[in-house]
């Protein structure tokens, strides 16, 4: 299973992505639609990306649907009341050593989310 640290050291990775502009969304028709019904813009999604933590943490890495060769993973969070599936993805690293952050889901979940490491200490 992973571990706190694991899932701490890619939330880093990840924000410091989205922190020099190397993140996008994976333009998808139910993101844009649940970000809209959230009332949510895609940069006020990306800052509640930046709040996560491992007590955020569901699953991962797994490899990735689209892609078996690269890895993904699934973090939950709550906006307004919702319980959000988040589902990231990073990939090698640009010319300036920053790996390139991918929002690949950022919708309503479907099912009640699990949240392994919620509540374990460091």
């Amino acid at each position: 299973m992973t571990n706190r640290v694991e899932v701490a050291d890619f939330l880093r990775s990840f924000k410091l992505a989205i922190e020099f502009g190397c993140c996008h969304f994976i333009g998808r028709p139910r993101t844009d639609q649940d970000l809209a019904d959230l009332n949510l813009t895609r940069k006020l999604a990306m800052d509640t990306v930046c709040t996560l933590t491992p007590d955020n943490y569901c699953s991962g890495p797994v490899p990735d649907d689209t892609d078996a060769k690269k890895m993904v993973w699934v973090f939950g969070c709550d906006v307004d009341g919702v319980e959000v599936y988040v589902k990231l993805r990073l990939n090698p690293t640009g010319g300036n050593g920053i790996s390139r952050g991918s929002i690949w889901s950022f919708h309503k979940a479907q099912y009640p989310m699990r949240y392994p490491l919620r509540g374990r200490g460091a």
